[in-house]
């Protein structure tokens, strides 16, 4: 995707990772309320770059050896090990689906540098035929700015 479609926050997390990184390390110093406000800026920001296809934003802070889960009715196996390997996972996920979107439902702070989020996520064939509508709880836990783990597992309570 060209950058000159991306906000600028995207450009600056695509374009300079390291202070992006810098700046994400930073925000676990501000007062939770400020925290928690840029959290749901930076998921919405996530779910834009997710539901226009922009996969190099959504794990631009994701560090090298990310360990990663991705959710259960896409992936039966052993978590991912490392940025490319999840890029990869989610490009053969966009290709598969004409329409991937996700919807943020919760976002909620465990402590600083532990996020848990409430996604739905939906994605759509029209080849096959498939569909997929599926509610997730994502537990994100973050290293000197970076996403070093992300387990996604279905959230049997929603509806």
């Amino acid at each position: 995707m060209a950058d000159r479609g991306r906000p600028l926050a995207d450009r600056l997390e695509v374009g300079a990772p390291r202070l992006a990184a810098l700046a994400a390390r930073a925000l676990g110093h501000l007062p939770g309320s400020l925290r928690r406000s840029v959290l749901r800026s930076a998921f919405d920001r996530a779910r834009d770059a997710f539901n226009r296809g922009d996969l190099e934003v959504v794990f631009a802070l994701f560090s090298e050896d990310v360990e990663y889960a991705p959710p259960p009715p896409l992936h039966e196996g052993p978590p991912l090990l490392g940025r490319v390997a999840v890029l990869e996972f989610w490009r053969a996920v966009l290709a598969r689906y004409e329409e991937s979107t996700i919807e943020n439902i919760s976002l909620e702070e465990a402590s600083p540098g532990r996020i848990v989020r409430h996604a739905r996520l939906r994605h759509r064939s029209s080849a096959t035929g498939e569909e997929l509508d599926y509610v997730i709880a994502q537990r994100t836990e973050l290293a000197a700015g970076r996403v070093v783990r992300q387990i996604n597992v279905l959230d049997r309570a929603a509806p």
